[in-house]
């Protein structure tokens, strides 16, 4: 079994740091930046970049849109870590963070519940990552379980996809029969 790594967090000024060149994740919401932003002052820059050591400087591999959010927000260092691997390996490591976020998907009926415990109107619910649209989507789309009657099935789940971040849901929808 690896032993796991112990994690150090630095703190860099924007100086040293370097986007990734050539990133393949791109921004699909103009305003996702700013979204991320409000994110980072409501909870805190909660998330250090991850970033290799190259040519004297470090190269963002997981982090760059929270180092433009970040920077709109005026920060002049981020906490950081290193990665301590090659350069091969640390750009296999900035594809698999993007590509990790695909592998699982929401439990709508329990993400639901939470939402509807945490609307109680004395929290901003942007500040859950989804906007206006996407709660509304969310909280009006699905049915709980005691709504479900008798011998109606339930069907797969359909996916919608949200129009502003691209984010897929996958939506249960009742089965009538007759």
């Amino acid at each position: 079994m690896t032993k796991p790594q112990k994690l150090e967090i630095i703190y860099l000024p924007v100086a040293d740091l370097v986007k990734l060149k050539g990133n393949p994740r791109i921004d699909t919401d103009p305003k996702a930046i700013e979204r991320l932003a409000k994110l980072i002052k409501a909870h805190g820059f909660a998330n250090p970049l991850n970033v290799y050591k190259s040519n004297g400087k470090y190269e963002i591999i997981a982090g760059n849109h929270r180092l433009d959010a970040g920077l709109s927000l005026g920060m002049k260092e981020f906490p950081c870590i290193v990665y301590e691997g090659n350069r091969k390996q640390a750009m296999a490591r900035a594809i698999s963070d993007n590509q990790s976020n695909s592998w699982t998907d929401w439990d709508l009926p329990s993400l639901r519940e939470l939402l509807i415990e945490l609307d109680s109107g004395d929290i901003d619910m942007s500040i859950t990552g989804f906007n206006s649209h996407e709660l509304e989507l969310m909280m009006t789309a699905i049915k709980p379980d005691d709504e479900v009657g008798g011998d109606q099935e339930v069907e797969k789940p359909n996916i919608i996809i949200c129009p502003s971040c691209g984010h897929q849901f996958s939506v249960l929808k009742e089965k009538k029969d007759g």
